[in-house]
C-alpha cells in the first residue's frame, strides 16, 4: 500500500469515528472512480484565514484530500507560509517577506482580517505545517519566486523536507518552471506540478523538461481536448480554483483528476450529493 492509499484510508477511518462520535460533520470524498480528489486552496480560504494553521487544522480534521499552500523565504532564511510577497492584505504588517525577520513576522496578526475568533493566528513556519500534518493529508507546496526573486530557494525546500517522513505525499508546484526543473534535478524523490494559464504546446513533452508528473492550470483556459491530451502523456491535471457548483460540474464532465477550491466543504458536499444520485 502506497503512502497516499494509507492517508486515504486513515482519513476515511477518522472521518468515520469524528461523525459516529458528533465531532464533525461528515465529509464527502471523492469516489475512487471518476470524481475529482478535492485540494483545499491555501487551506480554505472560504472557512478560516488563508495560509493559516487554523485552515490546516480544519482541512485534516475534516479528511479533505490534499491542501494546496504558498511559500515565501523572509530575511533571516526560513521558508514561511503566505501567499503574497508583501504582507498588507492578510496581516497587520507592512513590507515585503524578504525584508522582515521571522522573529517579527511571529508577532504579527494574520487572521483578524477574516474574523475576530482567528486574532491569534500568525504567518506559520512550513516546518509547522509539516509536524501538523505528519503524512495525514497531501501537501502541495507552490514555490513563490515571483515577482520577488529568491535565489537557491529550492534547496532552502529540500532542506525543511529532508526530514519529513512522507515524501510520496508532496507535490512541488510553481510558475517559475526554472526552479521547479533545478529542485527536480537535485532530487526525484517528490512529485512535481506545472503552474500556469496558457494551454501549452506539446505538454507531454515540456513537462518532461521540467521533471513534471503533473500540471496545475487555471480552469478557465481548460477544455477536454487538452486534458486529454495531457492524459495521453500519463500527466494528472489539477485545475484551480473553480468554486461554484457550474464550475465544478464542467471541471468533472472534462476529467480533471483534481480540484484546487477556496470552498473544500461545498464542493465535498456536492460531490456527496452527486455520489448518491449515481447509486
Amino acid at each position: 500500500m502506497s503512502r497516499i492509499q494509507s492517508v486515504r484510508t486513515a482519513q476515511t477511518a477518522l472521518l468515520i469515528f469524528c461523525v459516529a462520535m458528533g465531532l464533525c460533520a461528515p465529509v464527502a470524498h471523492a469516489a475512487e472512480s471518476k470524481d475529482p480528489k478535492i485540494y483545499a486552496h491555501r487551506g480554505g480560504a472560504r472557512w478560516a484565514p488563508e495560509n493559516t494553521l487554523a485552515a490546516f487544522r480544519k482541512c485534516k480534521e475534516n479528511g479533505v484530500y490534499g491542501i494546496e499552500l504558498d511559500i515565501q523565504r523572509c530575511k533571516t532564511g526560513e521558508l514561511v507560509v503566505i501567499h503574497d510577497e508583501d504582507l498588507k492584505r492578510t496581516t497587520n504588517g507592512t513590507g515585503l517577506i524578504k525584508d522582515i525577520s521571522f522573529a517579527d513576522l511571529s508577532k504579527l496578526d494574520a487572521g483578524s482580517w477574516f474574523g475576530e475568533q482567528f486574532k491569534d493566528e500568525r504567518v506559520p513556519l512550513l516546518s509547522d505545517v509539516l509536524k501538523l500534518l505528519d503524512g495525514k493529508v497531501v501537501l502541495n507546496i507552490e514555490i513563490k519566486n515571483t515577482p520577488v526573486n529568491y535565489p537557491g530557494i529550492e534547496d532552502d525546500l529540500l532542506k525543511v523536507l529532508a526530514d519529513y517522513k512522507y515524501p510520496d505525499t508532496i507535490i512541488i508546484s510553481s510558475f517559475d518552471h526554472e526552479v521547479l526543473k533545478r529542485l527536480h534535478a537535485k532530487s526525484s524523490k517528490y512529485a512535481i506540478a506545472l503552474l500556469g494559464d496558457p494551454i501549452i504546446c506539446d505538454v507531454g513533452q515540456y513537462a518532461k523538461q521540467v521533471g513534471a508528473t503533473a500540471w496545475h492550470p487555471y480552469f478557465g483556459s481548460m477544455r477536454k481536448d487538452v486534458i486529454d491530451t495531457a492524459h495521453s502523456a500519463s500527466l494528472k491535471v489539477n485545475v484551480w480554483t473553480p468554486n461554484k457548483k457550474p464550475e465544478w460540474e464542467e471541471m468533472i464532465s472534462q476529467g480533471v483528476d483534481g480540484i484546487v477550491t477556496d470552498d473544500p466543504k461545498s464542493l465535498s458536499e456536492y460531490l456527496g450529493r452527486r455520489q448518491r444520485k449515481q447509486k
